[in-house]
């Protein structure tokens, strides 16, 4: 061996497969990335979980099918702490999907397919936003278009995160 050692998100990492695990046992995969159009769209777009999950479900059809429980979302933390650890394992218990702002993504699913999946899905979304968040937009999903997605793939969404009455 070369001397290494685990990564600093190693805390992280356990907290958020114990968190997980709880909420579902067949989540036995935790990917950590750094996402380059999802880190940019931090940037630009408010740090706010319901409207930050509502852009995206608004980019791509698929969004809402893909991560209906939206995404949590972290302020800038130190990484490599137990704190930022604790932190995420909390938002594991809501989300699949967790932003660590200016920092990166955290997943959890089945395999490690579905966990990469997820992420992809969420950059794809993102680089569609920041490709045209400069742009005055023409056209967008209609919460009562996702409602439909949601209805014909039977899937929960957070109702919550949509703009409904």
């Amino acid at each position: 061996m070369d001397g290494g050692r685990p990564t600093s998100e190693f805390p992280a990492h356990l907290m958020s497969h114990m968190a997980r695990l709880k909420v579902d046992p067949e989540n036995r995969v935790v990917m950590h990335s750094h996402p380059t159009n999802t880190l940019a769209m931090n940037f630009v777009h408010e740090l706010d979980e319901k409207k930050f999950t509502h852009t995206l479900w608004e980019m791509c059809t698929e969004c809402i099918v893909v991560f209906p429980d939206g995404i949590g979302i972290l302020p800038w933390m130190l990484c490599g702490t137990d704190e930022i650890g604790k932190a995420t394992a909390k938002k594991m218990e809501e989300f699949r999907l967790v932003v660590w702002a200016m920092h990166g993504i955290y997943g959890a699913g089945k395999t490690m397919d579905e966990t990469f999946g997820l992420i992809e899905t969420v950059e794809k979304a993102a680089q569609i936003y920041m490709l045209t968040a400069h742009l005055p937009r023409k056209n967008t999903i209609k919460d009562e278009e996702m409602l439909q997605l949601v209805d014909l793939f039977r899937v929960n969404c957070r109702k919550d995160f949509l703009n409904i009455k």
